[in-house]
């Protein structure tokens, strides 16, 4: 594996890219008429794939730098999964721009990477001035990789504007290692949700981009309109639920330091879904989805403490109420939504067998299973819930996601640079405190054993 190899980056040539075959739109047919608003369309689905990429390798990268620098056994494993990562955004590429571009792309996009693995070489060895190169390395990064985005969308994506959102991303990445290794925790995963949601600003403005520079390839659709906008937003949350739910429940068995600020972190972005939930259906319906989503929640943890303490029993009931969630969340999506129970239970029993998956391949020491197959597949299942999901909300309220409208209480997204990603945060973070009752039962449990 590369990542903890140098890397040399020499100057971009800003090359013309000819584009080749338009990225295949393989979610479907779409049934709805010329004026029906609709969360899958050619820009929009583009834009899903882009942000389930970035988003992923994000959240890989923070797991992996974490990992290394505690020497973690699965750190191997967790870099294997970020280079699968970085593999499938170069074949996105290239179904755009060609080998050609894809393999400039590939060169650069890597050496990113590998200097945040020189950065936490350095940490681990006290090593000031590598620390201070790998700094210098990731802004020249930062210079080159904005001078390819402008060359390959043919201004699209001017060079300033990619500058600003890529050093954001350098910094996200930075500052949440760096709290990490400080002991900060809560502002290692304040950070965290930060750089993660802003992975969401980059595959709208490049997703914008690339339909606007081949329009006809995308059938001259928009990345963003109320009801993808809803979709993105869904896709965010509940792919970032996936993670922080996987994530706390490793911390958890290893008894890790940041355990409860992992925690934390997933009990903000349930408040985030609830607020989105309500903004559609009332305050009814968030009251009504809260408790039963974070009942999942709980369980996860009552199955993390039953593998600490090798409680078959335990574990078996942690299954049980698992299934039981899987019944009752699919009963109210169906009246809520109109989302079938059957097909409901489907996908959510799916979300419940992929988190579960991850955390025993984990406990096992299957590292390559944990990243690899079962992380990978429960992350990307996300955005196939978000989609199901947006659409279903999209179809009942069809007047509410008009392309001159959205929902007066939708929830800011700063999708698109259209809100400040910190005033949704604390937004959120009010409406949770307001709300937050007692402490999950599995977590008093899993704090009791450390």
């Amino acid at each position: 594996m590369k990542m903890m190899k140098k890397a040399a980056l020499t100057s971009c040539a800003l090359l013309v890219f000819a584009p080749t075959v338009a990225m295949a739109d393989d979610h479907g047919d779409h049934d709805h008429d010329d004026y029906s608003p609709t969360v899958s369309t050619p820009a929009a689905d583009l834009r899903a794939d882009l942000d389930q990429l970035f988003s992923e390798h994000f959240a890989l990268t923070v797991a992996f730098m974490q990992k290394a620098f505690d020497g973690a056994e699965d750190t191997a494993q967790a870099g294997a999964a970020l280079d699968e990562n970085t593999a499938e955004i170069t074949a996105t590429i290239e179904s755009v721009y060609g080998s050609e571009g894809a393999d400039e792309f590939n060169r650069i996009w890597q050496s990113h990477i590998d200097f945040f693995g020189d950065m936490v070489a350095a940490e681990a060895e006290g090593d000031e001035e590598a620390r201070a190169q790998a700094e210098a390395d990731l802004d020249n990064y930062v210079d080159e990789f904005s001078a390819f985005l402008d060359a390959a969308t043919e201004g699209g994506l001017p060079q300033e504007a990619g500058q600003e959102a890529i050093t954001a991303h350098v910094e996200d990445v930075s500052s949440t290692f760096d709290s990490y290794v400080d002991g900060e925790f809560m502002e290692a995963y304040e950070n965290f949700r930060h750089g993660f949601h802003h992975m969401f600003d980059i595959g709208v403005n490049l997703g914008g981009a690339i339909s606007e520079q081949f329009p006809e390839d995308f059938d001259n659709t928009e990345v963003s309109t109320p009801a993808a906008d809803l979709r993105a937003h869904l896709n965010h949350l509940l792919s970032e639920h996936f993670f922080l739910a996987s994530f706390t429940m490793q911390k958890g068995f290893d008894g890790a330091e940041d355990f409860d600020f992992v925690s934390w972190a997933l009990d903000e972005n349930t408040a985030d879904l609830t607020e989105t939930i309500g903004s559609v259906y009332g305050d009814e319906g968030a009251e009504a989805f809260e408790p039963i989503w974070q009942s999942h929640i709980d369980f996860f943890g009552d199955m993390t403490v039953a593998a600490i303490e090798e409680d078959a029993d335990a574990r078996t009931q942690a299954e049980a109420d698992l299934e039981s969630y899987v019944v009752e969340f699919s009963a109210f999506l169906d009246e809520a939504t109109g989302i079938p129970q059957e097909a409901g239970e489907e996908e959510i029993r799916s979300h419940v067998a992929d988190v579960t998956n991850t955390f025993d391949a984990y406990t096992a020491g299957e590292f390559e299973r944990t990243w690899s197959e079962e992380f990978r597949h429960g992350f990307h299942h996300m955005f196939m819930l978000g989609e199901v999901l947006s659409g279903a909300i999209v179809d009942q309220n069809p007047d509410m996601f008009a392309a001159d409208s959205m929902p007066e209480e939708m929830p800011a997204t700063g999708l698109g640079g259209t809100a400040s990603n910190t005033t949704f945060m604390w937004a959120m973070l009010t409406a949770f405190i307001a709300a937050a009752g007692a402490l999950v039962l599995g977590r008093k449990k899993l704090n009791s054993q450390q």
